[in-house]
């Protein structure tokens, strides 16, 4: 069986190369913001689902962080605002729960045969992949300003100021499409959606906990704190932090000290 040409491949336009290959471009981008647009449209019949995935990460940050933070040494974390110290770890958990939530509409569209119907359509393939990522994307940012919000009303100061709160933000959005993906590829590879939440489910609480999203690296057991080291989302989490609790000097030195650990 043949594959079916993209739209780029399909309707590229004779003449000037420079000009064929920006409106093949552009066409390209309007199918990205058109399956996009999907994703919003169904997002918004389910309202009840919106405004609890946007007020979901806030209230973990308001009801686990008033609840623990009086039984949280200071010197242990480094830091008596154990608020601010455990906000990258709930930008992150929430990170993961909404790449798990991402992937199961691309497994519904496999499972009832709508996917199949897209890859027979003359538009790029990639498309329905960066659809996905830019919902995603621009759902998790929306999360993240509240919580950063509420995280401000009580108390909490990002040390980077302005600027330090877009880095995070880049930093999320890049995170969020790595987890996106991953679940993603797991959504197509199972046979059965079944198959997809037990795996998804043992996957991401271990993921989360096996890093350094509410416990300092160093107040773990030694095998954990190595098992944290070798965890992709202690490094996320760690450059956040440090971006909410130091500041940019800190930063640079997180910098040195990531890259002589991938040296070593």
């Amino acid at each position: 069986m043949t594959s079916q040409p993209s739209a780029v491949q399909e309707r590229a336009p004779a003449g000037h190369p420079g000009r064929a290959s920006a409106e093949a471009r552009g066409r390209w981008a309007q199918e990205v913001m058109a399956l996009a647009r999907r994703w919003w449209i169904e997002l918004l019949r389910e309202r009840l689902n919106l405004v609890l995935s946007i007020l979901q990460p806030a209230i973990w940050l308001v009801f686990f962080g008033a609840g623990v933070e009086r039984a949280i040494d200071a010197e242990v974390i480094g830091t008596d605002d154990y608020v601010g110290f455990m906000l990258a770890g709930i930008v992150t958990f929430t990170i993961v729960g909404n790449g798990i939530s991402g992937a199961m509409p691309l497994l519904w569209d496999k499972e009832t045969g709508y996917l199949d119907r897209l890859m027979s359509m003359p538009i790029a393939r990639s498309t329905v992949i960066v659809s996905r990522f830019v919902f995603q994307v621009a759902q998790q940012s929306a999360q993240i300003l509240l919580v950063v919000l509420v995280a401000l009303l009580l108390g909490v100061r990002i040390a980077a100021g302005p600027l330090g709160l877009l880095v995070i933000l880049v930093a999320a959005a890049l995170l969020t499409m790595s987890v996106t993906a991953a679940f993603s590829a797991l959504a197509y590879a199972v046979p059965q959606h079944g198959t997809f939440f037990a795996i998804a489910g043992f996957v991401s609480l271990p993921l989360l906990f096996m890093s350094n999203a509410f416990v300092p690296l160093d107040a773990m057991p030694g095998w954990m704190a190595v098992v944290a080291r070798l965890n992709p989302l202690t490094y996320a989490i760690e450059a956040m932090r440090t971006l909410v609790i130091r500041g940019w000097s800190a930063m640079q030195q997180f910098r040195k000290q990531t890259g002589e650990r991938v040296q070593g």
